[in-house]
C-alpha cells in the first residue's frame, strides 16, 4: 500500500495549509487544513486500503449510488464523509478531483481569519 499509494500522500501534502500526522493506534495517515480534518489514509477493517476524503453530503450520496468503490466514511460520519477503496478505484483522476473536493470543503470550514491566512478569502 505505502510505494503504490505514495502519490497520494504527494499530492494532499503539497496542498497549501496541508499539515500530516500519523495515528499509531488506527495506522492511519492523517491531513488537516490547519485544524480542519480533511482526509485520513489506511485501511478497513477487512485490510482493503482506503482513502477517507471529507465530503459535501450530496455529493456523498451521488458518488456512493454511482460508485461501487465510494463508500461511506469508514469510523466517520457517514452523512459528510466518504472511503474510496484504493485497489478498486483506479482512476486517478477521480481520485485527484475528491482530494480537491476535500480540501474546499475543510477550508470552508475554517474561521474567516484562517482562510485568510491561506489566501483563500
Amino acid at each position: 500500500m505505502i510505494n503504490e499509494f505514495a502519490w497520494i500522500r504527494e499530492e494532499i501534502s503539497g496542498l497549501k495549509g496541508v499539515q500530516y500526522s500519523f495515528k499509531e493506534e488506527w495506522g492511519a495517515e492523517r491531513y488537516h487544513v490547519l485544524d480542519q480534518l480533511m482526509a485520513m489514509r489506511g485501511t478497513n477493517k477487512e485490510g482493503q486500503p482506503i482513502l477517507t476524503l471529507k465530503c459535501d453530503a450530496k455529493k456523498s450520496e451521488q458518488l456512493r449510488a454511482e460508485n461501487p468503490a465510494i463508500v461511506p466514511g469508514y469510523y466517520m460520519n457517514k452523512r459528510v464523509w466518504i472511503s474510496v477503496l484504493l485497489e478498486e478505484e483506479r482512476d486517478k483522476d477521480l481520485i485527484h478531483a475528491l482530494i480537491q473536493h476535500a480540501y474546499s470543503e475543510a477550508k470552508n470550514k475554517l474561521p474567516k481569519y484562517k482562510q485568510a491566512e491561506l489566501g483563500t478569502f
